[in-house]
C-alpha cells in the first residue's frame, strides 16, 4: 500500500475513534445563534450517509436553521453524497434556513457543476466568508454584472467563489459582497 493511502487509512481510523461520541463533528458558532457547523472527514459516499444523516438530525434539534458544512477534510465526493447534500439543502430550506458549503476543492465544485448543480448550493471559500454571507449579505445580490480587474472585460457572476476571466484567463475571487479580486 502506498504511503499516501496508508496515511489516509490511518487518519480515517483515528477520526472514527475520536468521533465515536460525535462531539467533535459539530461546532456551535457564537456569531450565528441558529447555526451549527459540521466538520466531516473522509469520503462522502453511500456508506457514510446514513450515520451522518442521523448525527446531523440530532445536532440540528428543533432550533438550528443554518448548517455550515466544512469540506476542508473531505477527500472525495460521490454521487450519493451529492444526493445527500441536495436532500439536506431542501431540509434546511424547509426550516426557513440554508445549507452553506465551504472549503470545497475546485475538483469537487466542478463535479457539482457537471451534475447540474451550479448555483443550487450556497458556496463560500471558508467559514469566515460563509458567516459573512449569512449574516450580512442579501440573497438577491447575485447574479451581478462586473468587470475583470485585470482586463476590464465584462463579467457575468452567478455567485461567490473562484473563476477565470473568459478573455484574459486571470484567476478571480468573487466575495460574498459581490466584489471581484485577482487571485
Amino acid at each position: 500500500m502506498s504511503s499516501r493511502l496508508l496515511a489516509r487509512a490511518q487518519r480515517s481510523a483515528s477520526a472514527d475513534d475520536s468521533r465515536s461520541n460525535g462531539d467533535s463533528l459539530f461546532e456551535l458558532l457564537p456569531g450565528v445563534p441558529d447555526g451549527i457547523c459540521c466538520h466531516f472527514e473522509g469520503i462522502l459516499d453511500a456508506g457514510q450517509i446514513e450515520s451522518l444523516n442521523e448525527k446531523i438530525a440530532s445536532a440540528l434539534g428543533e432550533g438550528a436553521k443554518i448548517l455550515f458544512f466544512d469540506f476542508a477534510h473531505i477527500d472525495d465526493l460521490a454521487a450519493a453524497g451529492v444526493g445527500f447534500l441536495v436532500a439536506l439543502k431542501k431540509r434546511m430550506r424547509g426550516r426557513g434556513g440554508d445549507l452553506v458549503l465551504y472549503g470545497m476543492r475546485p475538483k469537487q465544485q466542478r463535479f457539482l457543476e457537471t451534475l447540474g448543480f451550479r448555483g443550487f448550493f450556497s458556496l463560500a471559500l471558508d467559514l469566515r466568508y460563509a458567516m459573512e454571507y449569512i449574516l450580512e449579505m442579501k440573497r438577491d445580490i447575485f447574479p451581478i454584472a462586473a468587470v475583470c480587474p485585470a482586463c476590464s472585460s465584462p463579467l457575468g457572476i452567478d455567485g461567490p467563489g473562484r473563476s477565470r476571466c473568459r478573455v484574459c484567463k486571470a484567476v478571480l475571487t468573487v466575495l460574498a459582497d459581490g466584489s471581484v479580486e485577482l487571485g
